[in-house]
């Protein structure tokens, strides 16, 4: 999540470059709400483009010395009388922010752009395909992009062909860039996180509707002091631009004419499978399966009776939800009289947790903090849907990190390591460092003196027994019992074969031991003593999913299809293609099945949604292996050829 702003105005009189500087500041200090780790403007001058950049927190910056009277001796000086800026505050994601190339605004041979969100598909346009991005120091999916568009900067119908190059790119982003050559601000967003003004007096910009309605009630640049929120447009799915010489603004529609491309990967699911492929797929497809769920033979202990029903349908207990009733006289005893804080509330800005916030808030009347904790797998999607909620409902928001560059070694440490002596009951080792986010909560839970953490996951429906079983441990959690609850002798025998393998494939002892060793302890030994919202409150998919659209304009992941459960990052999506490919099955498989038992779909249903499910998500998993460092093609290759266990 970044903080993108921008400003153009044709006439500037000496009032208003005295306070210029405090009116970039007023966005500055609004954006940094989205990113507080570094700071970047680029001014279109007489003469040249001067860009300034800092990998100071914003608000910090802003006050040094340095930089006003960098603002005064390069902006001030060369300014006439107009003015033409955008700026950037960003968090850092991906790439470190004291490299000079990672931060934003980026300069290319014929435009300069600021950049939020993440484009997942550019390494395989190969018709705008920057030839000098594999000789970068930095792995920036927006230096790409401001290269590719430059490279379209050449052509007669430039416009034209930024609309058509828009169309045809594949994940969540809102720009801003201008031309060295034109005095014109192009603006586009496929999620809407952008909002533009303009008048007869000024044209401005910034990520959200309040940052923006500030800066005009605040700067010095306007006339006015009133403004009515419909004023304010929000750019989504069309390209902005304005000509500050002409002080005109032209629209195009993004959706006119759209033709869905699909994913930039064209193989069909025959990926799966290089060795004897036709033979593979035809025993996948004659795999035996429940005749009421869909889980197949391969199913870690699965048993099926003379109905061809398995012993998990037979075994299976219906959640007991405590009901709402409950949950009302449970918050009573912490809900606070003043309207201060009084739950934490872990949010990820994946589906279950936004709506669980919202149902906090807005039906039990409860007043959260939520907290996310970023361990360098978050998304900007997340981000974004957590940043419209949040801000929404009015909730404040805490995001607490980790050392990320650090965190994404573990996770290439213990993908490497698997990969060695790849077993699948150690597949759950490259996502341990996850769990320090039940940590966290307990952690912040004593710093704001919260005696009352909540987290919102699906519970019942998320049991995924066969992580457990491929390691040779059978155990029924019953109703509303979490990891914690696995009995002694499961969890002496989980920690003994677990050391049993660290012995069998050394390459597991590592740098990243101490982290997998917390994540072990986190989810199987520290007592689970958080409030779990769907132990009273039914898991309902279709109503979630409306709500959240109607209410909070939720933003899917495309590149997730139309199953949005488990988004956000690739890491999910790169064990679930191990699971598919060696064993036949999912977590969707799994997730589905528990539906059916549910009550909550149909076996057709879920044979139906599961194909959709099961598809390779290769756009996320492209991310994930960027983000991580390692090469997909080659890891991807070297798992297709491993036995399978059908």
């Amino acid at each position: 999540m970044c903080g993108i702003f921008g400003i153009a105005k044709q006439k500037l009189d000496e009032i208003e470059k005295k306070y210029l500087i405090n009116d970039i500041n007023v966005y500055v200090e609004s954006n940094q709400q989205r990113g507080s780790d570094t700071y970047g403007l680029s001014f279109k001058l007489k003469n040249e483009i001067t860009t300034y950049k800092t990998n100071e927190k914003p608000s910090l910056a802003i006050k040094r010395k340095s930089y006003r009277e960098y603002f005064q001796n390069k902006i001030l000086s060369d300014l006439d009388k107009k003015i033409l800026m955008i700026g950037q505050t960003r968090l850092v994601t991906n790439g470190s922010k004291f490299s000079y190339s990672n931060n934003q605004p980026l300069e290319t041979k014929n435009i300069v752009g600021i950049h939020n969100g993440i484009f997942t598909n550019l390494e395989v346009e190969k018709n705008y395909k920057t030839k000098n991005y594999e000789s970068y120091d930095v792995k920036s999916d927006s230096l790409a992009f401001f290269e590719n568009i430059s490279n379209l900067y050449e052509n007669k119908n430039f416009v034209l062909e930024v609309f058509n190059y828009l169309k045809n790119v594949i994940g969540n982003y809102s720009i801003a860039f201008f031309s060295r050559n034109e005095n014109k601000i192009f603006l586009s967003s496929n999620c809407g996180s952008l909002y533009y003004y303009k008048d007869e007096d000024i044209f401005t910009f910034a990520s959200e509707k309040n940052f923006v309605k500030k800066f005009l009630l605040e700067s010095k640049l306007c006339k006015f002091k009133k403004i009515k929120d419909f004023e304010i447009k929000k750019c989504i799915n069309e390209m902005v631009v304005f000509d500050l010489d002409e002080n005109q603004l032209k629209k195009i529609n993004l959706e006119k004419d759209y033709v869905d491309l699909g994913l930039s990967f064209k193989k069909n699911q025959d990926f799966l499978f290089t060795n004897n492929s036709q033979y593979q797929k035809k025993k996948l497809n004659n795999l035996k399966k429940c005749s009421n769920c869909i889980l197949p033979e391969t199913y870690p202990f699965i048993r099926f009776n003379e109905k061809g029903i398995c012993n998990y349908c037979e075994n299976y207990e219906k959640q007991k939800f405590f009901g709402e009733d409950s949950l009302f006289k449970y918050l009573e005893k912490f809900r606070s009289k003043d309207n201060s804080a009084d739950c934490l509330v872990g949010l990820s800005g994946g589906r279950d947790s936004t709506y669980g916030l919202h149902l906090l808030k807005t039906k039990y009347k409860m007043n959260p903090i939520a907290y996310t904790f970023d361990w360098g797998l978050t998304t900007d999607i997340s981000r974004i849907n957590a940043a419209k909620v949040c801000g929404k409902l009015g909730v404040e928001h805490i995001i607490r990190s980790a050392d990320i560059e650090k965190k994404r070694n573990f996770v290439r440490k213990n993908l490497f390591s698997w990969l060695n002596r790849p077993h699948l009951g150690m597949l759950p080792i490259i996502q341990a460092g996850d769990k320090g986010f039940y940590d966290y909560g307990r952690k912040l839970s004593k710093e704001l003196n919260l005696k009352l953490v909540v987290h919102c996951t699906g519970y019942q429906l998320e049991q995924r027994e066969f992580f457990l079983g491929f390691a040779g441990i059978s155990q029924k959690l019953k109703n509303n019992q979490r990891m914690y609850s696995y009995n002694l002798f499961n969890k002496f025998k989980m920690l003994y074969w677990y050391s049993l393998q660290f012995f069998l494939n050394p390459k597991y002892i590592n740098s990243a031991l101490i982290d997998n060793f917390n994540g072990f302890l986190a989810s199987f030994i520290r007592k689970d003593d958080f409030l779990h919202l769907y132990n009273y409150e039914s898991w309902n998919e279709k109503e979630m999913t409306k709500t959240l659209n109607d209410e909070y304009n939720w933003t899917d992941d495309i590149s997730y299809g139309k199953n949005q459960w488990r988004m956000g990052d690739g890491q999910t999506a790169f064990n679930n293609f191990v699971y598919y490919s060696l064993a036949g099955f999912s977590e969707y498989d799994n997730f589905r099945s528990n539906q059916i038992r549910e009550g909550l779909i149909s076996r057709e249903e879920a044979v139906e949604l599961c194909k959709e499910d099961n598809k390779i998500k290769y756009d996320t998993l492209k991310n994930f292996s960027e983000v991580i460092g390692f090469n997909l093609d080659n890891v991807l290759s070297k798992i297709n050829c491993l036995d399978k266990i059908y």
